[in-house]
């Protein structure tokens, strides 16, 4: 397994930020003299009224989300990170340019949940979601794989996460706080 090219991403945002800071240093001249008011156009047609459109699919029937996974974390030897994949091919460029991805770490078990959205931080732990065409990346700077506990069989660091296409009328309908796992789960009707 490989991960994604997030180095050239490093890059991009430090060329962004020099081009905006010479644009910023640019003077402009002096303003030039208005020009005539031009005629106004004259007034088109009313075109015909439309036929009525057939009532749409509820607002969250294209939401998408995956069960509690068990992933296991590999550790990148190069940069010192654990990281792992999941291959979902509805991660599509119109998703990453439209749409929007959520994941969420289950720090309890599967019984007594303790959800929050990535990204997580707490002391030095670091987990980290990355996105790309068919794959959704997690970064850790620790093992962040998906264990069970030897002396009671509970799992603990389970993963779920949640595609919302762009136009789905989820967002429109309600302001949602997406990192507040509870509210979203009550207002998608997420199944445990």
């Amino acid at each position: 397994m490989k991960r994604t090219n997030q180095w050239s991403l490093h890059h991009f945002f430090y060329y962004m930020l020099a081009v905006a800071l010479t644009i910023s240093a640019c003077k402009k001249g002096d303003t030039g003299p208005q020009g005539e008011k031009g005629d106004k156009g004259d007034k088109g047609d009313t075109g015909q009224t439309g036929q009525p459109g057939s009532k749409g699919d509820p607002g969250t029937a294209n939401v998408q989300y995956s069960a509690w996974l068990d992933l296991a974390f590999t550790l990148d030897q190069g940069s010192n990170v654990y990281f792992t994949q999941i291959n979902e091919p509805k991660v599509t460029d119109e998703l990453l340019s439209n749409g929007e991805i959520k994941v969420y770490v289950n720090l309890g078990t599967p019984a007594n949940k303790v959800i929050t959205a990535l990204p997580y931080r707490s002391g030095n732990a670091v987990i980290t979601p990355f996105f790309a065409t068919g794959i959704i990346e997690l970064n850790a700077n620790g093992n962040a794989s998906t264990f069970t506990d030897p002396a009671n069989g509970n799992k603990f660091l389970q993963y779920r996460y949640i595609l919302v296409p762009g136009g789905t009328h989820v967002r429109m309908n309600k302001q949602i706080d997406w990192n507040n796992y509870e509210e979203v789960k009550a207002h998608l009707g997420l199944k445990d």
